[in-house]
């Protein structure tokens, strides 16, 4: 049975919550005694004429600096329909959510708009319908967008195939940043964004034009994205290097008691601008002639382009009578389209018979003065060594001298002839400067080589020396890559990568 009493002032019913009437009509005052609170009865029922006082315990959620908007969770307790979420800024201007949606007592959605980081941090206010409020203070930031600190357009303009390292920064006051490239940008191929400081580092691609590569890259604190377009030039260049090629020097020709003429050195090619373009290229370094031996070509090709170097004539061997014998022609070059070059490679016949013909090849016996376009070896050991009437050997022609390697150094002398032993005075002749062999007067005297690594001829009855192939280009640009095959150094020259063949057939690629 319902416990329904009337108070004594404005008789308004009380009782418990079962005490309600039965049948209200709308309008009806009741004070429920169990809830300690006024009700009145309205066509969705009994609802209270008086709010509860709301709780703001906690938000979640972002502002965003970026949107100028942002939309907040507000927890707590005694939420009403109708209640109203606001901010307070530091200024005290206080500004009512552009939406508050009561999800239930405990749970609201506002949308906030207009908020400025200048009044941060904000109080977050709910006030019921009753104008009964709860506040939960200093809650609520701006979140400031990422400033971009580098300027939009170009990070630079750098050779192509070359290391590069450039950076895109931006600063975040209340965030950290990442950096991101945007949907449907990529850097150029060989080169990567560091995400975390926004460096752009690695090696440029090779291209066969100046290239502009455009790209935009992202700079994020979690909530606002600030795009900012970017560009990186690559330059298309040649690669013009300073190239040194010297072939095998030709062996001393030999007979005892009177020696053979010395060989020709090899021939020699410097070109102080030579094109190339990037690509891979394969290197044979010729070996020095054996005694009465041609010495072997230096070569280099690629790109549909050959360069040789021609290996240098071997020395006459004496034929028996007490003669001397001719000096090996010193080696040539043949580079197609060069002033000078022939259309076809030479066949190789500087043997001390049959000397070169034409303008740009080697040098005759003991020869060193020919013209010769880009430079060639020094003939040997002149046109016959030593004899009963002439003891002495001719000296073998001088070779040519470069600083290629940084160090001035002479390269392509011929070989020196031997004198005869029979007849005073029997001087032997030195090779040319450049390598060339020392001839000998004696049948027992040691057979003297040409120098290793500069064509240089051999001395009567030695090896010629070996040939080499030096290239050298700035250093701004990348190191070649070599392949299996090939013995090299390099030595030091400021400003320069110097490469120096030395042995071996292989490649390079630039």
């Amino acid at each position: 049975m319902s416990d329904i009493r009337t108070s004594a002032l404005g008789g308004i019913p009380f009782g418990n919550s079962s005490g309600r009437p039965i049948n209200p009509q709308t309008g009806q005052p009741y004070f429920n005694g169990q809830e300690q609170r006024l009700e009145l009865y309205t066509n969705t029922g009994w609802q209270n004429i008086v709010s509860e006082t709301p709780g703001v315990v906690a938000i979640s959620g972002q502002y965003s600096e970026q949107t100028n908007s942002g939309t907040i969770q507000v927890t707590g307790t005694n939420f009403v329909f109708g209640a109203i979420a606001s901010a307070i800024g530091s200024n005290g201007a206080e500004i009512n959510a552009s939406s508050t949606t009561v999800n239930s007592i405990v749970s609201i959605t506002a949308v906030f708009t207009g908020l400025s980081s200048a009044y941060e941090p904000y109080d977050i206010k709910v006030t019921n319908t009753s104008n009964l409020f709860g506040i939960l203070s200093d809650c609520l930031y701006v979140n400031n967008v990422p400033v971009w600190q580098t300027s939009a357009g170009s990070l630079g303009t750098f050779n192509e195939q070359v290391s590069i390292s450039v950076s895109a920064t931006a600063t975040d006051s209340d965030s950290t940043i990442t950096y991101e490239l945007a949907v449907g940008s990529s850097l150029p191929s060989g080169l990567s964004l560091n995400s975390s400081t926004g460096s752009i580092t690695g090696t440029l691609p090779d291209v066969n034009s100046t290239t502009t590569y455009n790209f935009t890259i992202n700079a994020t604190d979690g909530t606002n994205t600030i795009p900012r377009a970017f560009s990186i030039t690559s330059s298309a260049i040649p690669q013009q290097v300073e190239l040194l090629a010297v072939a095998g020097g030709g062996g001393g020709g030999q007979i005892a008691q009177v020696r053979g003429a010395g060989g020709g050195a090899g021939g020699l090619i410097y070109i102080p601008s030579f094109t190339t373009s990037t690509g891979t290229y394969s290197i044979t370094i010729g070996n020095g002639g054996s005694p009465s031996v041609n010495g072997q070509n230096t070569v280099l090709s690629g790109n549909e382009r050959t360069l040789t170097a021609l290996g240098g004539g071997k020395g006459g061997d004496n034929d028996g009578t007490g003669n001397g014998a001719a000096g090996g022609s010193g080696g040539g070059q043949w580079y197609p389209g060069y002033t000078g070059a022939p259309a076809t490679q030479p066949s190789n016949t500087n043997d001390g018979i049959t000397t070169w013909s034409g303008t740009g090849f080697g040098n005759k016996g003991g020869d060193s003065s020919g013209t010769q376009p880009y430079g060639s070896g020094g003939g040997g050991a002149g046109a016959a060594g030593g004899n009963w009437n002439s003891p002495n050997g001719p000296v073998g022609g001088i070779g040519k001298e470069y600083s290629i390697t940084g160090t001035a150094t002479y390269y392509a002398g011929g070989g020196g002839s031997g004198g005869y032993p029979y007849q005073s005075p029997y001087n032997e002749y030195a090779g040319g400067l450049g390598g060339g062999g020392l001839g000998s007067n004696d049948s027992y005297d040691p057979l003297s080589n040409g120098a290793a690594n500069t064509g240089g001829g051999g001395g009567s009855g030695g090896t010629g020396g070996s040939g080499v192939l030096v290239i050298a280009y700035p250093d701004t640009y990348k190191a070649l890559t070599v392949g299996s095959g090939l013995t090299y150094d390099q030595p030091t020259r400021s400003g320069y990568r110097v490469y120096r063949f030395k042995a071996g057939t292989g490649t390079v690629t630039f």
